[in-house]
C-alpha cells in the first residue's frame, strides 16, 4: 500500500554503524520511502550520523537532560516527538516501542501505531539493578520508585500501540506475562538489517588490508565496544588453534581492538564501510558474542555469501535454513572445530554461503516493508492479526 504518510520514531540519526539500536528504524524508513510513501523520521539527535535516505526527512527532536539515564528520559523523548507527528499520518511506528506515550489522537479515523518490542525494559531495568545486600534504604526506595515508574511508563507505551512486532519468542512470552498483552496484538516480524555499502571485489579488499590473495580469511564483527559481552576472547582463542594448521590465515577483528597476534588485524571502527569491506575478503565469519540477542553483523556476513559460525544460543528471527554452522558448545575447542572444517574445505564454504544467502533474505528492509504493509493492512486489523507461533529460534545444536 505504497502512497501512506508514515511517521517513524527512532532513538538516533541515521548511523554509520550497522550494529546501532536505530539501524533498523532507518533501513524501514528507506524502504518504505523507496515504495512510494511519505516518511519523516524523529529521532534523538546524535554526534556521528551519516545522511538520512532518499525520500526520507529527517527531524531531530532535542529534550532536556534533567536526569540522564533515568527512565523519565525516554518518555520525556517520546512526549516531544509526539508533538512533532503529523496530523494527517497514516502510519506510526515506534522502533524500539520504549517507554512513555507519544500521545496519538485517537479520533475516527486515526493512525495505525505499531511499536517493535525488541525487549522489556522492566526486565532490563531488573537486570541492570540486582539486588544489592548492602544497599541502604535510600538506594532501594530509588530502585523500588525508579522499577515502578518504568512498569508505568512501559506499559503506556504497550497500549498506545495497535500492533507489537517482535522479533524474539521470550519477548512475546514476557509481553504476555508482565503487561497481559493479548495475542491478537502481537506479530512476529524480523528486524529490517539495512543493506551495506557495495562490496568491492575479494582483490580489492585484500589490497586493502595487505592480505595476501592466496590465504585464508576468517572475519570476527564485535557486536559491541567493549570486548568481553563481544566473545573476543572465542574469536582470538579458536584462531589461534587453527593458526598452525593453515599457513598466512588472517583474522580480521571488525568494531574493538585486538591484540598484536600473529596474524590478527584490528579495524576498531565498525562502520558500514569497514565492514564492507572486511566481508569482501572473508571465506568465513566468526560470532562469539556472551550478551544474548540477534546478532545483525551475522546477516550481513549471510548477505555477502561469508558463511557465519555462532555459538549454539544464537538467536535466529528466521529460520537459517541450514545457511549456518552452529558450534556444540561455547567452548573455543567446538568453534576452531569448525572453523577449520571451513577452512580446509572451500567448496563447502561456498555452498554453504549460498544457503547463508537465501537466509538473509527475510532480513532485507523491503522484504520487512512488505511485511508491515500486510500487519496494517485494514482488512487484516479488521479481522484481527493474531502473532504465529514465533519464528524467532535459537541455534539448533549439529
Amino acid at each position: 500500500m505504497p502512497g501512506r504518510t508514515v511517521d517513524i520514531v527512532a532513538i538516533g540519526p541515521p548511523p554509520f554503524d550497522p550494529y546501532h539500536p536505530a539501524a533498523s528504524a532507518w533501513g524501514l524508513a528507506a524502504a518504505l520511502a523507496a515504495a512510494g510513501d511519505d516518511v519523516q523520521v524523529l529521532h534523538l539527535p546524535g554526534s556521528e550520523a551519516t545522511v538520512a535516505p532518499p525520500g526520507v526527512s529527517a527531524v531531530p527532536v532535542t529534550i532536556p537532560l534533567h536526569r540522564p539515564g533515568g527512565p523519565h528520559e525516554p518518555a520525556e523523548f517520546a512526549s516531544a516527538a509526539g508533538r512533532k507527528l503529523r496530523r494527517g499520518a497514516d502510519l506510526i511506528l515506534r522502533d524500539p516501542a520504549g517507554l512513555g506515550s507519544l500521545g496519538v489522537s485517537r479520533g475516527r479515523g486515526g493512525p495505525v501505531v505499531v511499536g517493535f518490542a525488541r525487549g522489556v525494559e522492566l526486565l532490563s531495568f531488573e537486570g541492570e539493578r540486582p539486588d544489592r545486600p548492602g544497599a541502604g534504604f535510600v538506594d532501594r526506595l530509588d530502585t523500588w520508585l525508579d522499577r515502578r515508574t518504568v512498569r508505568r511508563l512501559e506499559r503506556a507505551a504497550l497500549e498506545e500501540a495497535d500492533r507489537l512486532a517482535y522479533d524474539a519468542a521470550d519477548v512475546a512470552r514476557s509481553l504476555a506475562e508482565q503487561y497481559s498483552v493479548p495475542e491478537r496484538k502481537l506479530v512476529a516480524l524480523p528486524p529490517a538489517v539495512p543493506e551495506l555499502p557495495p562490496l568491492p571485489s575479494r582483490e580489492l579488499s585484500r589490497q586493502n588490508l595487505r592480505i595476501p590473495p592466496d590465504v585464508s580469511v576468517v572475519v570476527a564483527p564485535m557486536a559491541f565496544d567493549a570486548p568481553e559481552p563481544s566473545g573476543l576472547d572465542r574469536a582470538l582463542d579458536a584462531f589461534r588453534r587453527v593458526r598452525p594448521f593453515f599457513p598466512g590465515v588472517r583474522l580480521v577483528v571488525v568494531g574493538a581492538r585486538a591484540p598484536s597476534d600473529p596474524g590478527v588485524i584490528s579495524l576498531p571502527d565498525r562502520h558500514a564501510e569497514t565492514l564492507a569491506d572486511a566481508l569482501a575478503g572473508a571465506d568465513v565469519a566468526l560470532f562469539a558474542r556472551r550478551a544474548p540477542g540477534f546478532d545483525p553483523g551475522m546477516v550481513l556476513a549471510a548477505r555477502a555469501g561469508v558463511p557465519p559460525i555462532v555459538l549454539p544460543d544464537a538467536r535466529f528471527p528466521a529460520d537459517p535454513e541450514g545457511g549456518v554452522r552452529v558450534a556444540a558448545s561455547t567452548d573455543a575447542g567446538d568453534l576452531a572445530s569448525i572453523l577449520a572444517e571451513l577452512l580446509a574445505d572451500p567448496a563447502s564454504q561456498k555452498e554453504l554461503g549460498r544457503s547463508a544467502q537465501r537466509f538473509a533474505e527475510p532480513f532485507l528492509p523491503g522484504r520487512v516493508a512488505s511485511a508491515l504493509r500486510t500487519v496494517v493492512d485494514p482488512s487484516a486489523t479488521a479481522r484481527g492479526v493474531k502473532g504465529r507461533a514465533p519464528a524467532v529460534r535459537r541455534a539448533a545444536t549439529p
